[in-house]
């Protein structure tokens, strides 16, 4: 036990004093924070798009040029640049929606039956429409064009019908906003929102992430044959014992780090419901079982492989496979205790991401299966460590040809 302690000591100590782990420190946090800000940033744009308002009613035209014309952007700028034009033939509006499609404008439709309540179009006659390219920049655009328009028929059907101004006012006022709260009954219903999604992050850049460091020292160390020297004086079980458990160190440090300051950040905001104790003793223990599952998969690919180009073909595979969780992330976040979601977080390599992401969400996972993905998670662990300590074994001796999957599987069969 005090050799694994050695190794892992110096694996740990080896990794923490580099350059590297404290960029990673720091610019982690800052790339997170950049992937809502930037986002939020995208939105203000300066851009004036025009739009073309073919209008075959004759009244609604003018008052939505009026109402466009008072849309600015953040450095007021005019966010729209409409114009009216005759109602165009067939050739000519297919040009129309030729330029929408490519991005050079809106294209929007205002037909008749918006004045007769905004009735069904009859058989033969004209729909009223908005046209703009499909590309997710003109959503935004698309949205206030949209609301534009419907007040614009919405106030003249307002005067049509001699409705009150205070009834049609209050027709369209909201009757009721949901607010979204915490476990706790705090508003902050944005931050419990994506807080599945961070811990997804986390865990897989602490999990993942560092992970495949072991692929790359397990290479170094071979091809510079240092390992002969080791195991005259350790066990291959404990030679890969001390590195993966170094690693872990490594990214459990840097996930302390990182959740302490998102903790203390959370509080700072009045969000202290947000995440609880038990949620972040949770998070460490899906931490420790997933990264030692997933870094026998990457210290049997080190130990296989002889360089790193061997060793990226046959990640290739494993990559796809880890990447999985993340794609499946927002199908979990909408229905967390759907079948879909409770079948996949009961997938050993996709556990520790998928059931922290529904703890994390409100309401969690039956009380049940927190321990039994725990036991499940543990017992995968095990035998993943295992099979991985036969692949070392024999791997970080062999030099020359790369091993076939056949022969690796053969490895993992012999005690």
């Amino acid at each position: 036990m005090s050799r694994i302690w050695l190794i892992m000591k110096r694996e740990y100590l080896e990794n923490v004093r580099t350059k590297a782990f404290l960029l990673g420190l720091v610019l982690t946090p800052v790339w997170m924070g950049l992937v809502f800000l930037v986002p939020a940033l995208a939105k203000e744009t300066s851009k004036s798009e025009r739009v073309v308002i073919v209008d075959e009613t004759g009244v609604l035209g003018t008052p939505l040029v009026r109402e466009l014309e008072q849309v600015r952007t953040h450095d007021d700028m005019p966010r729209f640049l409409p114009e009216i034009i005759a109602t165009p033939g067939a050739e000519a509006l297919a040009e129309l929606q030729m330029a929408a499609g490519q991005g050079d404008a809106f294209v929007l439709m205002l037909t008749p039956s918006l004045l007769d309540n905004k009735r069904a179009p009859a058989v033969g006659e004209s729909a009223p429409a908005l046209y703009g390219t499909s590309g997710v920049g003109a959503m935004d655009a698309g949205r206030m064009l949209e609301t534009a328009v419907n007040l614009v028929v919405n106030a003249h059907l307002v005067a049509k019908h001699q409705v009150d101004p205070a009834v049609a006012a209050a027709l369209l006022k909201p009757a009721v906003r949901y607010t979204g709260l915490t476990a706790k009954g705090e508003r902050g219903g944005a931050a419990q929102a994506i807080a599945p999604f961070l811990t997804m992050m986390l865990l897989f850049m602490g999990i993942v992430g560092i992970s495949q460091m072991l692929i790359s020292s397990t290479l170094e160390e071979k091809a510079s044959r240092v390992y002969e020297v080791l195991l005259s004086s350790v066990s291959p079980f404990q030679l890969m014992a001390g590195k993966v458990l170094g690693i872990c160190a490594v990214g459990f440090t840097l996930l302390a780090l990182w959740s302490g300051g998102g903790l203390v950040a959370a509080s700072m905001q009045g969000l202290s419901g947000l995440v609880t104790g038990s949620q972040v003793g949770l998070f460490l223990a899906y931490y420790v079982l997933g990264f030692l599952l997933i870094a026998s998969l990457m210290v049997s690919v080190g130990s296989a492989c002889n360089t790193l180009k061997e060793a990226q073909n046959l990640m290739a595979p494993i990559s796809l496979l880890l990447a999985m969780p993340m794609m499946f992330a927002l199908v979990v976040m909408r229905d967390p205790n759907g079948t879909f979601a409770t079948a996949l977080s009961f997938v050993p390599p996709f556990t520790p991401f998928l059931m922290m992401a529904r703890i994390s969400s409100v309401p969690g996972p039956p009380a049940w299966q927190i321990p039994a993905s725990l036991l499940l998670l543990a017992i995968s662990t095990y035998l993943a460590l295992r099979m991985a300590a036969r692949v070392f074994r024999v791997g970080i001796l062999m030099y020359g040809q790369p091993p076939r999957l056949k022969e690796i599987w053969r490895w993992m069969r012999t005690p």
